[in-house]
């Protein structure tokens, strides 16, 4: 009989942390946890380059993204970065033309300063593009992965002193209907 109690308790237990992750699990509209980075502030450094981490963190504010509000129709999906490597120029140069290339994002124009120094950058990344699970899009196959072996960008300030970090390359296509980045 206690044995018997003992099971049913074990058992009931195991259930109840099961239901409780695969109800978390399928309550994600995008099949993750992690959200797109956002930078509260890109004001640092005042002056010289941004360090490696300093541009790690503005690269990936300025390309993970959302779009579209999951549950109100569309398409709905949100843009995700992992694996990534970052070298940073160790001098300035003045800005130059071909600069304006990277001075917009998804929102807009990012009013790229003419006045301050840019730092050219180089690295490689993976990218995904995760879209709100329903209908055709499965749990763990919502995901365009794409991994950017050799790109190249540049780190510079806009009008206002806010860092920007953007890098552009030739893409490799892994596949349509991946899982989500696991961080």
């Amino acid at each position: 009989m206690k044995l018997r109690l003992t099971l049913r308790i074990i058992g009931c237990t195991v259930l109840t942390v099961l239901t409780t992750t695969t109800v978390i699990a399928q309550t994600l509209p995008y099949g993750t946890a992690r959200k797109p980075r956002t930078c509260p502030s890109r004001v640092e450094p005042k002056k010289g380059a941004p360090s490696v981490e300093q541009a790690k963190k503005y690269f990936l504010c300025d390309q993970e993204s959302q779009f579209g509000t999951p549950g109100q129709g569309g398409t709905n999906f949100i843009r995700l970065i992992s694996d990534l490597t970052l070298q940073i120029a160790p001098s300035s140069r003045p800005f130059n033309e071909t600069d304006l290339e990277y001075n917009s994002n998804y929102e807009g124009s990012l009013s790229m300063s003419t006045e301050k120094p840019v730092y050219d950058i180089r690295g490689s990344f993976t990218g995904y593009t995760c879209f709100e699970i329903r209908g055709s899009r499965l749990p763990g196959k919502n995901c365009t992965v794409a991994q950017f072996p050799n790109s190249t960008g540049i780190c510079f300030q806009n009008t206002f002193g806010d860092w920007h970090c953007r890098m552009k390359g030739s893409s490799k296509k892994i596949g349509d209907d991946l899982p989500p980045p696991e961080n």
